[in-house]
């Protein structure tokens, strides 16, 4: 098989490289090794995640170094699970990569202007707290109206905090308050420039601009923030959204069926087994009359041979993550360790049958039944209004005991609206990021004290025992981002991207995908490839590409 492109791994990155290659009109063949779309980002059921756990972990599994790709196995480690499945094991859809979505920002702008939007929904992301001691939370205000009704909040807090919102929504650059504060750390800069106190200075740091820890720079989060000021209102009150049935993977899919209408061609559960590169010959231009000249005119041509696949694929550019391609003289990458950023978690998957509620400090149970003038059916009415479906909850540096002084962690709950669970039941998302050395604690003990806690806010009264989750699984993991504008020098793009900022993974997704198409496209016309358009009249060759997403009215109908 003959192509312009191959993209190995049908991640959420690579599969919108994918569809916008196809769109434009070249040739793709897009293989995962994987039976599934989706990749690391994938969208799994319980029982597609144990048979993952089980091909990845590299502690009871023993790797073929001679099948491509090995580094992707080492991608996640140290993996522990409970031994029994949960009830509907099947009916789960539980995220590889947990994530919200800003809903301003360059992943919802793909969406739609690919059209992918139509094949994917959304809930809004209910709430963002944090942890405020056993049962309790802090609520985080997402606008002007929540601040002015907190109870929790002085009529002198709010004040700083409003005229601080109003600062970080506009345009602060070369503002007097933060000239030459741009790299001091953002926690002491809200306190000694806007005077707010500590818990709101907290809540601003690690819950709205989802710091990691106190050494994050101030100008970094402030533009973080504003992103997600300006977010808020376009769909509903909250400036996040979630992805039904898991975020990401559901997303790949809806790119890659896209290209595949485009005309892009999918092989999945074969992994390459080699990588060969042809002999370079002379570019011959293509004749007037003829379609793509043929491949032994091109230079570069690849040639891969995937596992159990009769026939090889050739290809003049192949677009990979790093961690699937062999890292040996077969193919010098030009990538240095300057120019890859590494990132290391501790993540939880944990399922639960009791829904979690959300009590702000102020209003513990016991405070609750001795204000006495609340009656049992308003009571129990606000009681119902406490359980989340889809929330965040946020656990500052030092916050639980026995947790991590230095970073923060995100706990993700979604429920049954967000299509990931059946009735009564939620999944919890445990990431915990990991600066320079972990040490020999295992993931489940560097989380156990962030699921002892979380699991307080489950019981309706501060008497009752903890539940016990339905299932439970902890491991490490790895990701890298590749920072070098210019890669790939023989035809090989390097499609990598992660952030350690819990709302940025699926936007610096759709950065790095816009960067790594364009990088394709030179490639490509440098080897004297020309895209096939579809246009009313059937097919024709172009000459430029002029846009990541064509305008949707000038291709053909995605349902045709």
């Amino acid at each position: 098989m003959n192509s312009d492109v191959v993209v190995l791994g049908t991640g959420l990155l690579q599969s919108i490289v994918a569809a916008a290659l196809s769109k434009a009109g070249f040739e793709v063949i897009h293989i995962d090794n994987n039976q599934y779309y989706g990749g690391e980002d994938a969208s799994l059921s319980v029982d597609e995640l144990l048979e993952w756990a089980k091909v990845h972990d590299t502690t009871s599994v023993q790797l073929d170094h001679n099948l491509c790709p090995t580094a992707a196995q080492q991608r996640v480690h140290s993996i522990s699970f409970s031994p029994d499945l949960p009830p509907k094991s099947r009916q789960y859809s539980i995220s590889l990569a947990p994530t919200i979505i800003p809903s301003v920002g360059p992943l919802i702008d793909s969406l739609i202007a690919s059209g992918v939007a139509r094949y994917g929904g959304f809930k809004l992301l209910e709430r963002v707290a944090i942890f405020d001691g056993p049962g309790n939370v802090q609520m985080v205000p997402s606008g002007k109206e929540d601040i002015f009704k907190s109870k929790e909040l002085s009529l002198v807090n709010k004040r700083r905090l409003m005229r601080f919102l109003l600062f970080a929504g506009g345009e602060f650059e070369g503002k007097p308050e933060i000239q030459g504060r741009e790299a001091s750390p953002f926690l002491p800069f809200l306190r000694d420039v806007f005077s707010l106190d500590e818990k709101s200075s907290r809540a601003i740091t690690y819950a709205l601009a989802f710091c990691t820890s106190a050494t994050d720079q101030t100008l970094p989060a402030l533009q973080r923030l504003r992103r997600y000021i300006r977010s808020a209102g376009r769909y509903g009150s909250s400036p996040f959204l979630v992805g039904h049935y898991g975020g990401l993977g559901e997303l790949s899919q809806g790119f890659c069926r896209t290209a595949a209408v485009s005309g892009g061609i999918y092989v999945l559960g074969r992994g390459v087994t080699s990588f060969q590169r042809l002999e370079e010959q002379p570019v011959t231009p293509p004749t007037s009359d003829s379609d793509h000249p043929p491949f032994d005119n091109q230079r570069p041509v690849w040639n891969l041979s995937l596992q159990e696949f009769e026939q090889d694929v050739r290809c003049s550019v192949i677009v990979s993550s790093l961690d699937r391609l062999p890292h040996d003289e077969t193919l010098p990458l030009g990538v240095t360790p300057t120019d890859v950023t590494k990132y290391s978690f501790a993540r939880g998957i944990v399922i639960i049958d009791t829904p979690i509620r959300f009590r702000p400090a102020s209003q513990t149970p016991v405070d609750a039944r001795s204000a006495g003038a609340v009656d049992v059916e308003d009571h129990d009415q606000q009681t119902a209004t406490d359980v989340v479906d889809t929330a965040l909850v946020v656990f500052p540096p030092s916050s639980v005991e026995g947790g991590s002084t230095v970073t923060s962690v995100s706990v993700l709950i979604t429920g049954e609206a967000s299509l990931s669970s059946p009735k009564n039941s939620w999944i919890l998302h445990f990431s915990l990021p990991i600066p320079g050395e972990r040490g020999e604690k295992s993931a489940s003990d560097l989380l156990q004290p962030y699921l002892d806690a979380i699991l307080t806010l489950t019981t309706p009264t501060t008497h009752e025992m903890p539940i016990s989750p339905l299932f439970t699984m902890f491991y490490f993991e790895n990701r890298t981002r590749i920072d070098t504008k210019e890669q790939g020098q023989d035809s090989v793009i390097i499609a990598d991207s992660f952030s350690s900022f819990f709302p940025e993974v699926s936007d610096q997704i759709a950065i790095d995908a816009e960067r790594c198409f364009w990088q394709v496209v030179e490639k490509l016309k440098g080897l004297g490839r020309k895209p096939k358009r579809k246009s009313q009249s059937g097919e024709e060759e172009g000459d430029n590409v002029d846009f990541l997403w064509p305008p949707l009215n000038t291709v053909a109908n995605d349902d045709d």
